[in-house]
């Protein structure tokens, strides 16, 4: 047995997992692309005038506690749900659970830094918001947190029906809350609602093919 031997690799199933959920996929693709050309780069105008009227829908600094907490538990959640599936759960249903969740966000989070480095597009900051809760420091499209947050929900809605509402809800507060925070912009948010899709889709599409072998 070889860790780096070529008979290792398994790229086909890459994209035979990418074939079996071919619409999702599309969508994801098209959806991102729509994100960055027509809000982005031809919507400028609308892009800021969203994440403005977003921003000024609180005032203060009261409420922004909250609202980074929730950005933040959309963003780390699926750290506590791996190591509860994994290390305390027997059901292997389970266990197979936390390898796919493990395998979408290593996923999601490898594609969101190199979307970023290749886009390198501004945050809000560059309108003059000022940034609440923490001051990036790295380029906007696509948000990290909305991906984060999508990714846990795609993988929740395909394996847990009775949680699907709350973990939906959860991902929306958290791309909402990165506008209002003035972190990102919509653009942002719905390049990473796509991208989080698109990479649970990939992850299950996979442990569904390596299963069945």
């Amino acid at each position: 047995m070889s860790l780096l031997g070529r008979a290792g690799l398994d790229l086909r199933s890459w994209i035979k997992s990418l074939r079996a959920a071919e619409r999702i996929i599309l969508v994801c693709v098209g959806g991102f692309v729509l994100a960055l050309l027509g809000l982005r780069i031809l919507g400028t105008s609308a892009d800021a005038y969203v994440s403005i009227a977003f921003y000024n829908l609180i005032s203060g600094t009261a409420l922004v506690p909250l609202i980074y907490g929730i950005a933040s538990v959309g963003d780390l959640i699926w750290v506590p749900l791996v190591f509860w599936l994994y290390v305390f759960r027997k059901d292997s249903n389970e266990w197979t659970s936390s390898l796919i969740l493990a395998v979408a966000m290593v996923t999601a989070m490898a594609l969101t830094d190199l979307l970023k480095t290749a886009f390198n597009l501004p945050r809000p900051s560059s309108l003059g918001i000022a940034a609440r809760g923490e001051i990036p420091t790295n380029p906007g499209f696509p948000s990290g947190h909305t991906t984060n947050a999508f990714t846990v929900a795609t993988v929740i809605w395909s394996r847990y029906a009775a949680w699907r509402i709350p973990f939906v809800v959860l991902a929306i507060s958290t791309g909402v809350s990165m506008i209002i925070l003035g972190l990102h912009f919509p653009s942002d948010v719905l390049g990473g609602v796509f991208l989080g899709i698109f990479c649970g889709t990939f992850a299950l599409g996979l442990a569904k093919l390596r299963s069945s072998k």
